[in-house]
């Protein structure tokens, strides 16, 4: 092996050992900063050592670092399509306005977006760093001690567990310092690296090193002998004695379905665990239960133990919508053509989930359970939870069908209340005795123009709904002792999840005395394809727990309202002010969509050539499945690059077998040139390079005396014949060929 090709294997290793010390940054960041994705901030490391390893030019590599970061930033916040130009022009609006932030020294409103394209600016200065350290310095003890003092503090102040952590980073902080070591004395003493030589070194090096980590290990340990003093600290810091700061939580709930919402607020992790799966004709809202007593942190239900029994045997429809009238001819039609959804539960749980319009639940009794004992549906008539039970005992179904009536409702009746007269249940415009004031007084600022339930319903959805607050998964607050939660989000954060959006509309709507109420569930969950001609599979994950309003309409029911940012309603709401005709031509787009399967809203948006190929519904798959499967195409890219990288650094193996196959079938006057030209360049990624103002032949002498041989000095003198005095060496080719052949196989050695 050649001193050339010995340096970059070692480069090589020296990058991958920087590369598992760096990881240790990386590892702790789901415990101690609530980060998900941090799989994408280990593929820019590689990404970014791939490159080093490489020597890519500076352009290329800034362009592939910045599409990177951007097709990340969108994979995490954005779920609107990559190849368009909606979020590109949303994400530069934020950073503009984090920008001015910054300056202006509000580091705690800068957005995630924001802190997690800083944090991948971050890492890439580090791995900057890092190669100086590393190629140029030969020296990475600095942060080879900054992870250790990193991963210390993490372990004493934040509940990571760094006990592993240090073992591996001693592991590999002292190998990477031991052959960096030897590679600055290499290159002092002059003395040539060598395979073996390296052998020698490295061998007892991680002896030493895997030894003293291994007594260290099942060696007994002293007590501490000072007392710890982070308690001391988080005191003198204001905290409790769980280490929370007032208002603040450090433990992070996981998003789902919870049962008590006494407390809201905080950050949530994300969770892809899918909770039931439904074939329904069209997306739906699937309902889980109501709130109606609102306590200022939290909803809770008024009358939590008032139940209605349904028999399931019976087929009599179970009405949770009370107060829905029909007053048409084509209403009641409406409701006697009945839809079903099939639901599959993929978790255990006595709890349905039901749809609007609901009116009963079929089943057939699985194997294990008594066909004797009597099956029957509980539900809760403050909350409309509907829990399946066998002789007051919860029964766990897992295959059911929801039949439903798909509810249209009449703008022109909402329209008509006014509050006049309109006699509802009093629990549902309860507020805390001490409910801000300016909350209220928000409210009749947003509504002071409307003259009917509808219109001031819709310009507090509407305001909630503009962009003023930010949906937001982690950086969201949990008020304190004295702070009212929808007070806080509408005045002082600005920023949350459904839960703050949908809690704000219910209370400002009570506040000026439209009833209304809290509702969760899940949103209609992940189009996952189509089943028979009308019929189409939704997958919902606990990722999908969501929480929206209902406001109620005298003769005409309980409304579903949405004033989450980024989320549709999928209720239909027919525009019967005008005339029939007119208000086909005004109903909303997205409701009409609702009532479609999902095939025809794709078939609506397609563009169809003359052959009956459609362009858009192919590039629509190819985004969806890139989409689904990034991580995958992501590895394995990374695992072509890496096999072509390795197949690049050894080709100096492979390619005179190549060139000598090319060579030997050809005997033009050209030929020898070529092939002469060809055997310098191997020569060079050999590690034998012609310096500057080095005359051919004494650059032969050199590779002759590398070699041993006197083959490269012929082949030279036979070139210069040929270059400079112009003879043909046609005849010449047989007999040179072979002394080419033997020179050229000697470099793959």
């Amino acid at each position: 092996m050649t001193i050339r090709e010995n340096n970059k294997g070692l480069s090589l290793i020296l990058y991958l050992f920087s590369f598992f010390l760096l990881l240790e940054w990386i590892y702790p960041l789901k415990e101690v900063a609530n980060t998900g994705n941090t799989s994408l901030f280990i593929i820019f490391i590689i990404l970014s050592f791939i490159l080093y390893v490489f020597n890519a030019p500076f352009f290329p590599v800034f362009v592939l670092k910045i599409i990177f970061i951007s097709f990340s930033l969108h994979h995490i916040f954005f779920d609107k399509p990559i190849f368009g130009i909606e979020w590109v022009s949303i994400l530069l609006t934020d950073i503009m306005k984090n920008i001015g932030l910054l300056f202006a020294g509000n580091w705690s409103q800068l957005t995630n977006e924001f802190r997690t394209m800083l944090f991948f600016i971050l890492l890439w200065l580090i791995m900057y760093l890092l190669r100086y350290w590393v190629i140029v310095r030969r020296n990475v003890f600095l942060f080879f001690v900054m992870t250790i003092v990193y991963i210390t503090v993490l372990d004493t102040f934040t509940p990571y567990n760094s006990k592993f952590a240090i073992v591996r980073t001693v592991f590999f902080g002292f190998v990477l310092l031991g052959m960096l070591f030897f590679q600055r004395f290499v290159e002092r003493e002059n003395v040539r690296s060598t395979q073996k030589l390296m052998t020698k070194w490295m061998v007892p090096l991680s002896v030493m090193i895997i030894g003293s980590i291994f007594i260290a290990l099942i060696a007994p340990k002293a007590s501490p002998i000072w007392p710890d003093p982070v308690p001391y600290l988080k005191s003198y810091a204001g905290a409790d004695k769980n280490g929370n700061k007032e208002g603040i939580g450090s433990s992070v709930k996981k998003v789902g379905y919870r049962v008590d919402d006494s407390k809201l607020g905080g950050p949530f992790e994300g969770d892809d665990t899918v909770v039931f799966r439904v074939v329904a004709e069209s997306r739906q809202y699937w309902r889980m239960e109501t709130k109606d007593l609102y306590t200022g942190k939290g909803w809770k239900a008024s009358k939590p133990d008032a139940t209605s029994t349904y028999r399931m045997q019976d087929d009599i429809p179970i009405s949770l919508n009370k107060g829905l009238v029909p007053s048409s001819k084509d209403e009641k039609e409406n409701r006697k053509k009945s839809k079903s959804a099939s639901i599959t539960l993929e978790q255990r749980s006595p709890n349905l989930v039901h749809t609007y319009g609901f009116t009963n639940i079929l089943y057939n009794k699985p194997s294990g359970i008594d066909p004797e004992k009597e099956d029957a549906f509980s539900v809760n008539d403050a909350t409309e939870k509907i829990t399946a039970i066998q002789n007051n005992d919860p029964l766990y179904i897992r295959d059911y069908m929801v039949i439903y009536q798909l509810q249209r409702y009449s703008i022109k009746k909402m329209s008509q209340i006014t509050g006049k007269n309109a006699q509802f249940d009093p629990r549902y415009i309860q507020l805390p005795e001490k409910f801000p004031k300016r909350v209220k007084d928000l409210a009749e600022e947003l509504t002071k123009d409307k003259t009917n339930w509808y219109d001031k319903t819709k310009a507090i959805e509407g305001y909630l709904q503009s962009g003023k607050y930010k949906y937001d998964k982690k950086n969201v607050g949990i008020p304190k002792e004295n702070q009212d939660y929808v007070d806080q989000f509408l005045f002082e954060t600005l920023r949350g999840y459904c839960d703050n959006f949908s809690t704000s509309m219910v209370t400002m709507l009570r506040s000026i005395g439209i009833p209304s109420r809290w509702v969760k569930g899940y949103s209609s969950g992940e189009y996952q394809g189509a089943e028979g001609v009308s019929q189409n599979i939704y997958k919902v994950t606990n990722n999908n727990a969501h929480s929206w309003v209902e406001v109620f309409f005298p003769n005409v029911g309980w409304v579903p309202f949405e004033p989450t940012m980024g989320f549709v309603n999928n209720s239909v709401f027919n525009n019967d002010l005008t005339t029939k005709s007119q208000a086909a031509s005004t109903t909303p787009k997205e409701e009409e969509d609702t009532k479609k399967p999902q095939k025809e809203q794709d078939a609506d948006n397609e563009t169809t050539s003359s052959d009956g190929f459609s362009f858009t519904n192919l590039w629509e798959k190819t985004t969806k499945f890139f989409h689904d499967h990034w991580l995958f195409i992501v590895s394995i890219i990374f695992v072509v690059t890496l096999i072509s990288g390795l197949v690049y650094l050894k080709r100096s193996k492979w390619l005179p077998y190549i060139l000598i196959w090319k060579y030997r079938a050809r005997n033009d006057t050209e030929t020898f040139s070529k092939a002469y030209l060809s055997l310098l360049k191997q020569l060079e990624r050999f590690g034998l390079r012609k310096e500057t103002g080095q005359t051919l032949r004494e650059y032969a002498r050199n590779v002759d005396n590398y070699f041993g041989t006197e083959t490269m000095y012929q082949l030279t003198e036979q070139y210069e014949r040929n270059i400079y005095r112009g003879e043909n060496i046609k005849i010449d080719w047989e007999q040179t060929r072979e002394l080419w052949e033997n020179l050229i196989k000697k470099t793959t050695g």
